[in-house]
């Protein structure tokens, strides 16, 4: 719940602010910890309850953000000053907005870390982690430098995954308005001409006539229904655990399966390890690396399994125990936790699936372009076929007709 309070600082100074919290005792005695007076609490009013939602901040701003604050902060410049210097210099309307909020916390007395994580989901959870990482080990500095090193390898893998499914879509996109032209406007200029061949038509011209004319007279419906599938489809997902069983399916799937379980594995990886190097202790770590993975199903998987670290077992049980990761990524973190190099061997395994995911996305796409111009050759060359088929048996009899 988020509450929106007026405080006196241990400066002097009284703000407005809005904090996050299970309810106004647990907010209260927050507050008191952190040396705040509470003047006034109200209920704040979240953007979920208006239907309203920011968008995130693009990842080309946290990049030049991060590098910019490390650089600032590397020349000698307080981080308030270098807060302000940020600030002039943003022109993204959600970014500057959100950075004046933050700018206000750490003036008021707030760590840094801890004014982007009452930004909520606009930031990458890793952020506010890698922030506490750094304030506690003295390198900020440095941390921040891990993390935009981190955004740009994320971000590389993305785009060759776009840059991959893109010729496929677009091959798909073109098939379907094709077929879709042909049945409701090519074919329907066909058949008054049909009809007057007084002939039995062949059964591929009869079955194309017949799905032209079912769509084209309840293409109403049929939009209606695809509308009501669609909005049927994104209700159920909203459901708490229904796009965690689709990812599972998604996991489970031949050959694509393998490719989106090494690509959450990578996401893992590479997470706790920017973590674990910037030093923030592996229960935290884990916890964060959880919720930053892309696939539902194993991101709850790996956030059941943080449990058992605070009970005593080491990484490689814990993961093992999801059912989930590879025995090769199993064996890596177990060297890694015996020669106490984690965060090293953890960097490797992100490259080793970084490259295993390069190389099978090319061999996708190289099966992909190939069966979907079949496919579209198929389809098309069938469908004129079925055309023709009536004036090449019309010629056929006109010639074989008396002389």
């Amino acid at each position: 719940m988020e509450y929106v309070c007026k405080v006196g600082t241990a400066g002097g100074e009284i703000v407005e602010q809005t904090f996050t919290a299970a309810d106004e005792v647990a907010l209260r005695s927050e507050l008191e910890q952190k040396g705040y007076y509470l003047f006034s609490i109200r209920k704040g009013l979240r953007l979920e309850e208006l239907r309203i939602r920011r968008k995130r901040v693009a990842i080309p701003l946290l990049l030049i953000f991060g590098q910019e604050l490390a650089a600032l902060l590397k020349a000698g410049l307080p981080l308030l000053q270098s807060l302000d210097v940020m600030l002039e210099r943003q022109k993204d309307p959600v970014f500057r907005a959100s950075l004046a909020g933050i700018r206000e916390r750490v003036k008021s007395g707030v760590a840094l870390s801890e004014a982007f994580k009452t930004e909520g989901d606009l930031y990458p959870p890793i952020l506010a982690a890698s922030l506490v990482a750094g304030e506690r080990s003295g390198s900020l500095e440095i941390v921040l430098r891990r993390f935009v090193q981190y955004l740009r390898l994320t971000q590389a893998l993305k785009k060759k995954a776009i840059a991959v499914s893109v010729y496929p879509m677009v091959l798909f996109t073109v098939m379907t308005a094709l077929v879709f032209v042909m049945l409701v406007y090519v074919i329907p200029q066909f058949q008054s001409f049909y009809e007057g061949l007084n002939a039995q038509l062949p059964t591929p011209t009869r079955i194309l006539m017949a799905a032209s004319a079912m769509i084209r007279e309840n293409i109403l419906w049929i939009l209606a229904a695809v509308a009501a599938g669609v909005i049927s489809l994104v209700l159920w997902l909203r459901r708490p655990g229904s796009a965690v069983r689709v990812d599972y399916m998604l996991l489970r799937m031949p050959f694509l399966g393998r490719l989106m379980t090494m690509y959450a594995t990578s996401q893992l990886a590479r997470t706790l390890s920017t973590l674990l190097a910037g030093g923030l202790p592996l229960l935290n770590a884990l916890e964060v690396a959880g919720n930053s993975i892309g696939n539902r199903a194993m991101a709850a998987a790996v956030s059941a399994a943080t449990p058992q670290i605070r009970e005593g077992k080491s990484l490689t049980a814990a993961l093992e125990s999801t059912g989930m990761l590879e025995n090769l990524t199993l064996e890596m973190v177990k060297v890694g936790e015996q020669t106490g190099a984690l965060g090293d061997m953890l960097g490797s395994v992100a490259e080793f699936y970084d490259e295993e995911v390069d190389t099978r996305l090319a061999t996708v796409l190289a099966l992909v372009e190939p069966i979907m111009l079949v496919l579209m050759a198929f389809l098309v060359a069938g469908m004129l076929l079925a055309f023709y088929l009536p004036l090449f048996q019309a010629i056929s009899a006109i010639q074989g007709g008396p002389r």
